[in-house]
């Protein structure tokens, strides 16, 4: 085993999706719970700095207070949803790197072996649909007609990012649903806002950007970004980010399109962004049809009183064989960008 690195220097920072959540503490316990058992099945050593690195390595971006209606999940709930948490970590101990489909991969073969019809997999997730559905469109209409709320979503990112590089941290940022698109724009206010706030960091860069069940693809969130009043050049896109991957899993109704290659990689390394070497292609990377076998909790709100799967959960990405290989290679320093 190798030996452990110093962490001092490193700062993972989490934000997450859709505004219906856990209280912080818990959504940041549970987050933490399933990254940290994920790198460690590639590297125990790294596992065990973890742990003693308390919360100086692992923050959150804390957002769904921002919002007028949210209403935290109450203990009973979060206490069930630890319960499938736990789950899901199990199956991915067991499954090792067996547990998604992925990039490369034959996803016949893979439900074959796992014994899952694809149609029935896509059934289940079609079950959660309306609610998920109904619940982002809610959301993503308040980030785009209310500036106000919108501020409050972004400032609990926008002073994560503002500690970590006075504090001269290599970063990097991980991010699901809405998450990944309000990431996204305080990407770009950084890069480009030239009032106090963001001029001094606009050279500063996150090395390794991850977005999870991302809609970033979609031509109506596309609309209301900062970005959407550029069109030529590097204005259009963020100039901080020098790793992007992008995570998304089979029947994730949130993810469409699943993969952001032509929407985002392709320009940004027309525009300079990312580099063009054939050794450095990991720096954008699809990862799409991916495994997420997260299992709703059951509650008042399921009337059907039925387990269910949800492929659009956090829990699922963050628990991806290749996340962890990756945030394992950016904590011991082995990210190439040159």
């Amino acid at each position: 085993m190798s030996p452990a690195p110093d962490l001092s220097q490193k700062r993972i920072i989490m934000i997450h999706g859709l505004a219906s959540k856990p209280p912080s503490k818990d959504l940041h316990r549970l987050w933490c719970k399933c990254l940290v058992e994920n790198v460690r099945l590639h590297d125990e050593a790294i596992g065990e700095a973890i742990d003693a690195c308390g919360d100086d390595l692992l923050t959150h971006a804390y957002w769904a207070n921002a919002t007028p209606h949210h209403i935290e999940d109450d203990p009973g709930y979060v206490r069930k949803l630890g319960v499938q948490v736990d789950k899901l970590i199990d199956e991915r101990r067991v499954q090792l790197d067996g547990f998604n489909v992925g990039r490369g991969e034959k996803l016949a073969g893979f439900l074959t072996e796992k014994a899952v019809d694809v149609a029935k997999m896509l059934t289940r997730a079609l079950t959660v649909k309306d609610d998920v559905a109904k619940a982002f469109l809610r959301e993503t209409e308040l980030y785009d007609e209310d500036q106000y709320i919108a501020d409050g979503m972004r400032l609990a990112l926008e002073n994560e990012l503002r500690r970590a590089w006075n504090e001269r941290k290599d970063v990097a940022l991980i991010s699901h649903s809405m998450g990944t698109f309000i990431a996204y724009d305080v990407l770009w206010r950084f890069s480009h806002r030239s009032v106090d706030g963001f001029k001094r960091y606009n050279r500063k860069k996150v090395q390794m950007f991850v977005t999870m069940g991302s809609p970033l693809g979609d031509s109506a969130i596309r609309g209301f970004l900062f970005a959407r009043h550029h069109k030529d050049g590097k204005r259009p896109y963020p100039t901080n980010i020098q790793m992007w991957h992008n995570y998304s899993c089979l029947g994730d109704v949130v993810s469409h399109p699943s993969t952001l290659e032509s929407r985002y990689f392709e320009p940004m390394t027309a525009a300079g962004l990312f580099s063009t070497k054939k050794a450095l292609r990991h720096l954008t990377i699809d990862y799409d049809n991916l495994h997420n076998p997260f299992v709703v909790v059951t509650h008042a709100g399921n009337k059907q009183q039925e387990e269910k799967r949800n492929p659009h959960k956090s829990y699922g990405y963050l628990v991806q064989p290749r996340l962890g290989s990756w945030v394992k290679d950016f904590l011991r320093g082995e990210l190439k960008f040159a």
